[in-house]
């Protein structure tokens, strides 16, 4: 099923996203784009029929100021400990009335859902770390976090060190961690059968 492009209202500001809902879905995942991606990354390869595929409902969103997403200075740059990144997924998952579901943070917005599942825990149900971030900053929330977590980083990724994902790796308590071989930092474009492999077998 192909997502349909919705707008949301956010503190006055529009907030773009893509959404493709089936029925009895077993869990619904929301996808973050790294810095130089948008949400429209996902939909260029059919991440939106392949979530689907696995039981999912899909919702890739833009972050204010990324894609067709309006700035807002209230959630960027990022706050003490991303508590702005917070605030957005708890605002952005009210407005479209999800109690519980997975995240999945790409690069940048790795900590994003590090600073989501330590501050509201009983909302997810698994998180996935694709490529991403380390903040030392978050180092204590990554190591209270106990939701089923995937690691999926590049061997050739050369714009995120791969000690980051080995912190991810020795921190999180519940993880699965895989590299794909030959894959840079943005895997999924590389890789694409390869990563919606290891995604379906986790979720």
């Amino acid at each position: 099923m192909k997502a349909t492009e919705k707008f949301v209202n956010i503190d006055g500001k529009k907030v773009h996203f893509y959404e493709s809902k089936i029925e009895n879905a077993k869990d619904t995942l929301i996808l973050l784009h790294g810095k130089s991606f948008k949400a429209e990354t996902w939909i260029s390869i059919n991440a939106d029929s392949r979530i689907n595929d696995m039981g999912v409902n899909f919702i890739a969103v833009d972050y204010p100021g990324w894609g067709l997403s309006e700035e807002n200075n209230k959630f960027w740059p990022p706050t003490d400990k991303y508590e702005n990144a917070f605030l957005f997924i708890e605002k952005f998952s009210n407005e479209l009335n999800l109690l519980k579901f997975s995240l999945l943070g790409a690069s940048f917005s790795g900590p994003f859902i590090v600073a989501y599942a330590y501050r509201n825990p009983i909302r997810v149900n698994k998180l996935l770390f694709i490529g991403t971030v380390w903040s030392d900053d978050l180092s204590e929330y990554v190591k209270k976090i106990d939701k089923p977590s995937l690691i999926i980083y590049g061997s050739n990724d050369s714009v995120i060190p791969s000690e980051a994902s080995h912190k991810y790796r020795d921190s999180l308590k519940n993880n699965k961690f895989y590299i794909v071989s030959g894959a840079r930092h943005a895997l999924y474009l590389d890789k694409p059968d390869e990563f919606f492999k290891l995604v379906g077998e986790f979720l």
